[in-house]
């Protein structure tokens, strides 16, 4: 690929074309006088890199090299800044292994620096560690706006390289936004094969596979329930969606959506769902570091060929980016309704109310794994129903509760294009009331002490996917799920697997 072919060229023309010109104007004078006050004050290292820069500006490369490698011999954490030229000298004359080492150290004194990784990047490249470079390339692109164009054009050439041709295109498309009329961008285009200057606003995804349920019905073994013997099956499932860029601009977007979902058993066909709605989401970009993203939704789900409910929500969450090293923060929150089609025999079992919740995330980058990253969070989870005490069985709303959680992410990736998601996470429900099936099903009707429900929910997930073509990929997965209650009717453990494609079309 043409673009490929250049990125070598491309990257030493930025690397000497973000350096300071030369001060062609400057008396020799000024330059004499740094010397002699840099010999007459050997430990000002302020004066040291004032006559480093100098040297560099007048294109005296070496000389400039020889009183940096000094300097940051001698002082080596007081100047991020004096390492970051050292290194771009070095890479401009052909030295990315001599420049590496420095430039490792800009970005460990300075992580906030789109400059530091821009360069570091550019000289991993050089040495055949493209790998590595990726990574250090979209920092730049998300801490430096003035690099942006040019650092997501080497990110999506890394991509490419690596055989990822969707999250490569994905880059370059982000290159030729950020300044369509820019040599990034032009770049960009050639590498695309004269994509347009504007990615198209029309996306569709599609999703497609089968997977096998060990407790489709959720049944805890208890006969009061009255569930099918055999609970497990297999089904097969798809889904679409269509969104639309209704604005896209460089710090906001606005997106409008639709979506189809179904599953489909093979013996359980009471327990085939379908479901679709729309979505509206929004997302501002506030300075640098903070983000602020709202979903909103409404989904109308049928179950077993019947209506089962209706569902709306919005979803608000507010990302802080920490830095490289440290990572970044996430805080979300949620206000879902839902509405049930089935009305409960008594009023003390309506399901029919509101979710309110909020957590925080924070997550980081694992060191010397250059894309992978691991993720912990906490939540609160308020559940709020319209249900009326029923005076004649003297019980309060079965369904009211608070749930307190948490969980951690593992996300790499692995050989052959392989990526992998791990995830754990653990549930404590504290259901508010007495619970009225607690007393069917243990006591009988009018016992003085039924349980207020205490659930927990241990849950394990594992997750391969493998881009197969730049549309579409595969996707292996897995979860197991034991939720423990004292009100034995609710307790189950279920094991699902799956296997499916997804298509992307923009």
């Amino acid at each position: 690929m043409a673009g490929l072919r250049r990125l070598a060229g491309f990257a030493l023309a930025l690397a000497i074309g973000i350096a300071p010109a030369p001060a062609r104007a400057a008396a020799a004078d000024e330059l004499a006088h740094l010397a002699q006050a840099a010999v007459e004050h050997p430990d000002d290292p302020d004066l040291l890199f004032a006559l480093a820069k100098r040297l560099a500006a007048e294109q005296r490369v070496g000389e400039a090299v020889e009183r940096l490698t000094a300097l940051v011999g001698r002082w080596p954490e007081q100047r991020p800044e004096a390492s970051l030229l050292l290194g771009r000298l070095l890479l401009a004359s052909g030295r990315p292994e001599q420049a590496v080492p420095h430039l490792e150290r800009a970005v460990a004194l300075d992580p906030a620096s789109g400059a530091a990784h821009l360069f570091l990047g550019l000289a991993l490249r050089a040495c055949g560690r493209s790998l590595e470079a990726g990574p250090h390339f979209e920092l730049a692109a998300e801490q430096a706006p003035a690099l942006r164009s040019e650092a997501w054009l080497l990110a999506g050439l890394v991509r490419l390289e690596r055989g990822d041709q969707r999250g490569g295109d994905e880059l370059l498309a982000r290159a030729i936004a950020s300044d369509p009329q820019g040599e990034a961008a032009r770049s960009a285009r050639l590498v695309l094969e004269g994509a347009p200057a504007h990615p198209g606003r029309l996306h569709l995804q599609a999703r497609a596979g089968f997977e096998y349920d060990t407790n489709a019905t959720l049944d805890s073994g208890d006969a009061f329930t009255g569930l099918p013997s055999d609970s497990s099956d297999g089904a097969f499932f798809w889904s679409s969606g269509v969104a639309f860029d209704a604005i896209r601009r460089e710090r906001s977007a606005l997106s409008l959506g639709a979506l189809y979902q179904e599953t489909r058993h093979l013996d359980l066909h009471d327990w085939d769902t379908q479901s679709f709605g729309g979505v509206l989401s929004s997302g501002w970009q506030i300075g640098e570091r903070l983000g602020l993203r709202v979903d909103t939704s409404v989904l109308h789900t049928r179950l077993g060929g019947d209506g089962y409910a209706l569902s709306e929500g919005a979803q608000p969450s507010l990302l802080v980016t920490l830095g490289p090293r440290v990572g970044w923060l996430r805080g979300f929150a949620n206000a879902d309704r839902t509405d049930y089609d089935e009305k409960p025999f008594t009023s003390a079992l309506e399901r029919d109310g509101w979710d309110l919740g909020a957590g925080l995330e924070h997550g980081a980058p694992i060191p010397g794994l250059p894309g992978a990253a691991f993720s912990w969070y906490g939540s609160w989870q308020r559940t709020l129903t319209d249900a009326e005490r029923d005076h004649q069985l003297g019980f309060d709303g079965a369904f009211d509760r608070d749930a307190f959680g948490g969980g951690v992410r593992l996300s790499a990736a692995l050989p052959w294009l392989v990526v992998v998601d791990l995830g754990a996470s653990f549930l404590h429900e504290r259901y508010a009331n007495r619970n009225l099936i607690d007393a069917l099903t243990d006591e009988g009707v009018g016992t003085a002490t039924p349980n207020r429900r205490r659930d927990g929910v241990w849950e394990a997930r594992l997750r391969l996917a493998r881009p197969l073509t730049r549309l579409i990929e595969v996707e292996l997965s897995s979860r197991y799920v034991d939720r423990a209650s004292n009100v034995d009717i609710y307790a189950y453990d279920r094991w699902v697997s799956g296997l499916a494609l997804k298509v992307h079309a923009p």
